[in-house]
């Protein structure tokens, strides 16, 4: 994976922290910049000028899309991920018709993310080749290539099994659990039991909750999503 700068616009700083400390760890990354209002990310968009922005799109002093209407006519040469709450289809062909390079949508499933900044990371180095391209390599620039066979039931970095341990945890639909406390129970990395809890959350199948408490930072708490 090319090494690249990356500037995160996200308003929720434990959650913005979450994502900076998940690409730090998945590698490829030089720089992070965290941003938590349109005025500071276009401050530090033209200050650092990074190579990818992700960006949310309710921010306190107004939209992400507004950002992503400046730097697309300002000829921005960086990509632009949306990571938002925003399912609305008038969003989703607003971004698309802009240029975003992916939409993401909250509760954010981590790999994806990593497969998000994969392809990314190849379409830099795919355009500093001088050489002629055939139809194949453009499809795969564009991510529209069908790749032919079997579909993997579950997305890279998720295993069957792991998931049966994680899901039996929240049996009881009262509990509750962080990363850190699943970790410990299955023997996990803080890092690996954050990725399947998001994946789950991203499902619906966990309720992923920020818990603000008097003090320490504040903590990411998951639940049975059939539980109140």
């Amino acid at each position: 994976m090319e090494w690249i700068n990356i500037l995160i616009v996200e308003d929720e700083t434990p959650l913005a922290e979450m994502h900076a400390e998940f690409i730090k760890q998945n590698g490829g990354c030089r720089q992070i910049w965290l941003a938590g209002t349109l005025a500071q990310a276009r401050m530090m968009t033209e200050r650092f000028k990074p190579d990818l922005i992700l960006l949310d799109n309710f921010l306190p002093d107004g939209q992400g899309i507004e950002l992503l209407h400046e730097l697309t006519l300002s000829g921005y040469g960086g990509g632009i991920v949306f990571i938002t709450a925003a399912s609305d289809m008038d969003t989703v062909a607003e971004a698309l018709r802009y240029g975003v390079f992916d939409y993401l949508i909250k509760p954010l499933a981590y790999d994806r993310l990593a497969q998000t900044l994969q392809r990314y990371s190849q379409r830099r180095q795919a355009l500093k080749d001088k050489a002629r391209v055939n139809q194949r390599r453009i499809d795969e620039m564009f991510n529209t290539y069908a790749r032919g066979g079997e579909q993997a039931a579950l997305p890279a970095g998720i295993d069957e099994l792991t998931l049966i341990k994680i899901r039996a945890l929240f049996e009881d639909p009262e509990i509750r659990h962080t990363a850190e406390s699943v970790a410990q129970q299955i023997g996990l990395s803080r890092t690996t039991a954050r990725r399947y809890l998001e994946f789950f959350a991203a499902n619906n199948r966990l309720v992923a909750e920020i818990i603000y408490g008097k003090v320490g930072r504040p903590q990411r708490i998951y639940r049975s999503a059939g539980s109140g």
